[in-house]
């Protein structure tokens, strides 16, 4: 439940629509066009450090981010922010020292492995269904569908081949990797991200132990590692991954600054909003992914276009010229549909500024 306190500031919130535009009133009387986050930031910090506590409290007694902004709707029933903003807001406090995340477990393990698993031999992809075996959860943002590493992992790795995740996020290679007798490693900036994936992996071996459904080789208990990808080589020396030792390599990067992935690190890509500084230091980890593959590996990226001012920016095409830089060979493109996407409630289509949503991705596979 919601302070009484929190509980009357939303009650004085009005969101309207005036010729397609949403208006968002404050409880200060103050009007401001699509959300109100940043004047509540600058002009009302203590309460909104108060809700950001409040989210996380109710992240801590299992809620999801979903369940969490439909707790802060307001009176008329309007959803106020998107999960993302609850999700950037326990972030910071976590990077700041103000709190611990207790990472939520699953309640039941209905299914080891996925019993509709089939690998789809055509060049667009589309996962109604996110999956949800073993431990894997959709509550971390951005993560990639199971069925994406689960079919690059098939297709392009034996067991016990090396799979790496520079940027590992919730840890969703690493567990389908585990689970089809990978060795596999995680990397990526986050604290958040590294104990979201800890804890996961951690929540496998722990309900693995007796099931007979599972066996999971503890000597492929996979490892997740904090650290900047831009240095990938460094930190998968330090793993004992060394170069060209690599199976597959499957890369889910940020999209620009479209889904900041931490608060206050200055080394996260997703902090990044300019496109050739992006790529320019995309570049770079794609360097070390070529240095660290082995001469018959693969390495599959999943990234997708963004808008700026209402303009496309093409950063799947701009990715895939940054990699042929680095002397890999394209194999394949993949188009993939994006379905679910929490944001979408909070677009508003006119003809005369945007036309359409974003609804697709591109999986490159690459070869040496």
């Amino acid at each position: 439940m919601l302070t009484p306190i929190i509980r009357n500031k939303l009650d004085e919130i009005r969101i309207t629509y005036e010729n397609g535009c949403r208006r968002v009133r404050c409880f200060c009387g103050r009007t401001f066009n699509t959300s109100i986050i940043p004047h509540m930031k600058r002009e009302h910090s203590e309460e909104w450090e108060e809700w950001g506590i409040k989210f996380a409290k109710l992240r801590n007694e299992g809620l999801s981010y979903y369940c969490i902004i439909k707790r802060f709707k307001t009176k008329d029933g309007h959803f106020l922010f998107t999960s993302r903003v609850v999700e950037n807001e326990i972030q910071r406090l976590v990077e700041d020292g103000k709190l611990e995340l207790e990472i939520p477990r699953k309640e039941k393990i209905d299914e080891w492995q996925p019993s509709d698993f089939r690998i789809r031999r055509v060049t667009s992809w589309s996962f109604k269904d996110r999956g949800s075996w073993a431990v894997h959860q959709g509550d971390y943002r951005g993560n990639w569908s199971p069925y994406i590493p689960r079919t690059l992992i098939e297709l392009y790795s034996q067991e016990e081949d090396i799979v790496i995740d520079p940027f590992v996020g919730g840890g969703t290679t690493l567990i389908e990797a585990w689970l089809t007798n990978r060795r596999s490693f995680g990397l990526d900036v986050s604290p958040l991200a590294i104990a979201t994936a800890n804890s996961r992996i951690q929540e496998m071996l722990e309900k693995s132990i007796g099931d007979p459904r599972i066996y999971l080789r503890q000597d492929l208990m996979p490892i997740a590692v904090e650290g900047d990808s831009r240095r990938l080589r460094h930190h998968m020396k330090e793993v004992g991954v060394l170069d060209n030792s690599v199976k597959l390599v499957c890369a889910h990067p940020p999209y620009l600054n479209s889904l900041r992935y931490t608060a206050t690190i200055s080394e996260d890509l997703s902090r990044i909003s300019n496109p050739v500084e992006f790529c320019d230091q995309l570049q770079l980890i794609a360097k070390q992914i070529f240095d660290l593959l082995a001469e018959d590996g693969t390495c599959a990226v999943l990234i997708g276009d963004v808008r700026k001012s209402g303009r496309i920016v093409p950063l799947g095409f701009l990715t895939l010229e940054r990699f042929l830089k680095e002397d890999f060979k394209l194999r394949d493109i993949i188009v993939k549909m994006q379905h679910k996407d929490s944001s979408t409630r909070f677009w508003y289509t006119k003809r005369d500024k945007l036309d359409f949503l974003i609804a697709h991705e591109y999986l490159f596979i690459f070869g040496k």
